[in-house]
């Protein structure tokens, strides 16, 4: 609203600019009274200004250009509403000296001036006003970029000790003496993650998760969840930040199967969709309902049959990939009933034989290193001499150096030990087509083909 004044004056159009920060103080509103209480006042005292508009951004940094008020004030400086624009201090206005120098450009284009009202000097109509406006914003920015290191040096010391930043607790947690520990619901996480790896259905984890637990929540913020490292106790460089709630494994798994990403929104279901790839090119294959034509008939026409088919996109699109192999839902489910037990014993054999030497050189690598610390012990209670304590050191050492350094793989194998003692013919047949798709996901993490319609299983 426009308040009008008596005056042979030349009038000037007002647009009064406020700015808070912080979002508390957006709320509380004390520095927002403050400022609009300031201008007014100044307003008031001078005969050629008239009000145009006020323009407030509320909890914005300053060194945000995209701003909803400051773009609308823009807007109007642009139409030809704005004579003159009027703030508290420069703060207010800009703290990055490139977001200012911009703004500054457009303003001059556009014959508009600024005034700080409780800054002298701050006068952008004189070349001297521009240049000390221009030096002060220099400062202003490296103000605020200190203070902003200041605080994210804060934040990283208080995340390398364990403590919460804010006091926004993820799900299953509650915050005692600034850490996170195990709160009420960790029943739900543990829920959210094995549902989720079992079925691979956000859909079905929302309405099992409402009607079950009454834990109704979006499927975006299901997702969100399952995928916050949180769960297995890391938070940013923080490795152990946390007690986890949740198996490395069973995370992995779950983070594995959102990567691929099936849609339930698809027209039909495909029992391996996402699971297989060629082995040709290493890329996921696409699933798809081919038309297959039957023999003649008597009359000359032929039935027509619908089979659910894998195939390489990139053989079939683009001809990059020359595995031209069609695989068969069904042709490949009967393979898997009848091999994947004989796969996972070959699995299983050939991991204890790779984890063996590893096993091995560990244990060599720890009575070297325990030889070490005894020799520094007779070094310290003077028993042998320094010349000693450093030919010995060094031999040792040697032979540690030319030791591979080894890590013993720890992998979960209960999901598909369970599998041997299955009797899967039997079994398998009185599953509805859902719990068969559940049921391989719930071990196989890919199936490889080739040209030869040789297949290869990874096992999770």
């Amino acid at each position: 609203m426009i308040n009008k004044k008596n005056s042979d004056k030349k009038i000037l159009y007002v647009a009064k600019y406020e700015r808070v920060s912080s979002d508390k103080q957006a709320k509380d509103g004390d520095s927002l009274r403050d400022q609009d209480e300031t201008l007014n006042e100044y307003i008031s005292k001078r005969d050629d200004m008239i009000l145009y508009d006020t323009y407030i951004d509320d909890g914005i940094s300053g060194q945000k250009l995209q701003r909803d008020d400051f773009t609308r004030l823009m807007h109007d400086v642009e139409s030809g509403h704005v004579d003159v624009i009027i703030f508290t201090k420069l703060d207010r206005w800009f703290r990055s000296l490139r977001h200012y120098l911009n703004t500054q450009a457009f303003l001059e284009s556009h014959n508009v001036g600024w005034i700080a009202i409780r800054q002298e000097y701050y006068d952008t109509t004189t070349a001297y006003g521009r240049a000390f406006v221009a030096q002060s914003m220099t400062w202003a920015e490296l103000e605020a970029q200190n203070g902003s290191e200041r605080i994210r040096s804060v934040f990283a010391n208080k995340v390398k000790n364990g403590e919460v930043i804010s006091g926004n607790t993820p799900v299953g947690y509650k915050i005692v003496d600034k850490h996170l520990v195990p709160g009420d619901d960790v029943a739900i996480v543990h829920e959210l993650f094995n549902y989720y790896a079992h079925y691979n259905n956000i859909s079905a984890l929302m309405q099992h998760m409402r009607n079950d637990f009454g834990f109704d929540r979006s499927p975006a913020t299901l997702r969100k969840i399952i995928k916050n490292r949180i769960y297995i106790g890391e938070y940013h460089d923080n490795l152990t930040f946390c007690e986890p709630l949740v198996d490395r494994d069973l995370f992995d798994r779950v983070q594995y199967l959102l990567s691929c990403n099936i849609r339930e929104n698809k027209k039909r279901d495909y029992m391996f969709s996402g699971m297989i790839r060629c082995a040709e090119c290493d890329r996921a294959v696409s699933a798809s309902n081919l038309l297959i034509k039957g023999r003649k008939r008597l009359d000359g026409t032929r039935k027509r049959y619908h089979h659910k088919a894998y195939r390489c996109k990139s053989h079939f699109d683009n001809k990059k990939c020359h595995n031209s192999k069609v695989v068969f839902e069904s042709v490949l489910e009967r393979w898997l009933i009848g091999n994947v037990q004989d796969c996972i014993k070959n699995y299983i054999a050939d991991y204890q034989v790779s984890i063996t030497p590893a096993i091995d050189i560990s244990e060599k690598r720890r009575k070297i290193e325990s030889k070490i610390k005894r020799l520094k012990e007779l070094y310290v209670n003077e028993l042998i001499s320094i010349e000693e304590y450093k030919i010995d050191k060094a031999e040792f050492q040697n032979q540690l150096d030319a030791m591979p350094v080894n890590i013993v793989p720890i992998r979960n194998m209960s999901s598909i030990d369970n599998i041997l003692d299955l009797d899967i013919s039997e079994s398998y047949g009185k599953m509805e087509y859902l719990e068969k798709q559940a049921f391989w996901r719930s071990f196989v993490k890919t199936i490889y083909y080739d040209n030869d319609k040789n297949y290869h299983i990874i096992f999770y």
